[in-house]
């Protein structure tokens, strides 16, 4: 949860990642990356991986994913030594090379980007033995963990943005003066001046965005008891189940976690928890951004959940987070 709530290091990664954009020409004819989303390949030698070092890239990289019904890693960790590093391994998504040589004068770390593919993140750690290793691994373990969440929400964004369905956003920014970007597939369930659902189902997997819209008059509307109680207020009125007197609350039993965050200039309130249906047998993970609109007279509030009982939820709860994460204003 640490990492999930230090947001400054996760800017700093942006920059870091931004910073190698200098020549385009030279990314151009680049091939697309290869692997699953949230897939990291690590670059160290067998020995190393399964030693001290591996076990400190394995507590940061194979965290438990905060807020998931079922446990499930942060990200699903490969390994392929230095000597076998070439070929298809070259074009992976997300990449972590840890270089331990006793030639190495001091240790260092450098984020790169679109090495031998694109759109791709690489972590370079160098160091001269595997306790320096370590070391500069641990107490670079936000940077390291946010440039990879920060790549995997990017390569969605973009996805969202280039296949996008405009008369959703359109509709939205009408609304509040500002908007996600939706993927195609997205569809408006209900349009109201004070509330709007949309969200993409198929048999087993339901990923919605519901956005509110209330009155702002108060700055103890952003917090923690506030909003708890205002959210399941909200969701009774408007998001009722599918059994009579059933509609979405917060999980009884795991307390939702609330932080303070700042992303692309915009201070905002997060949360993340689980949702659950009173009176039936339904829930899944949530994420929440709560912020004032322009003219601070109404709190928006963009709210992803995701309903998928057969599969792992992940993937489905990144895709959603990453679409409120790239509202924009108009």
């Amino acid at each position: 949860m640490r990492i999930f709530r230090t947001f400054i290091l996760s800017a700093i990664a942006i920059l870091a990642i931004s910073s190698c954009k200098n020549n385009v020409d030279a990314t151009k004819y680049l091939p697309s990356i290869s692997g699953n989303a949230g897939d990291v390949l690590v670059v160290i030698n067998k020995s190393q991986w399964e030693g001290e070092v591996g076990a400190t890239i394995r507590d940061i990289l194979s965290c438990e994913y905060p807020y998931l019904p079922q446990r499930e890693p942060a990200f699903n960790l490969y390994n392929t030594p230095h000597s076998e590093f070439s070929g298809a391994f070259l074009v992976h998504r997300n990449i972590l090379i840890v270089n331990i040589s006793s030639g190495i004068d001091s240790a260092n770390i450098k984020i790169g980007e679109n090495a031998w593919a694109k759109p791709q993140v690489v972590i370079t750690v160098n160091a001269k033995n595997a306790q320096e290793a370590s070391a500069t691994i641990h107490n670079n373990s936000e940077l390291i963990f946010n440039s990879i969440e920060q790549a995997e929400r990017n390569r969605i964004i973009a996805n969202s943005k280039t296949y996008e369905d405009p008369k959703v956003r359109e509709a939205v920014t009408e609304n509040i003066g500002g908007s996600s970007y939706f993927p195609r597939g997205f569809t408006i369930k209900k349009n109201t001046p004070e509330f709007m659902w949309i969200s993409q189902e198929t048999t087993y997997v339901n990923q919605g965005i519901l956005i509110f819209k209330i009155p702002y008059t108060d700055p103890e509307q952003l917090t923690v008891p506030y909003l708890k109680n205002k959210l399941n207020d909200l969701w009774q009125a408007n998001v009722p189940g599918m059994r009579e007197n059933s509609y979405m609350i917060f999980n009884k039993l795991i307390e939702p976690g609330f932080n303070n965050i700042t992303y692309n200039g915009m201070n905002m309130v997060e949360v993340r928890g689980l949702w659950e249906v009173e009176n039936d047998f339904m829930g899944g993970p949530l994420v929440c951004h709560i912020f004032p609109d322009q003219e601070r007279k109404n709190l928006i509030i963009l709210n992803g959940f995701v309903y998928a009982p057969k599969y792992d939820k992940r993937k489905y709860l990144r895709q959603v987070e990453s679409i409120i994460f790239s509202f924009e204003w108009k």
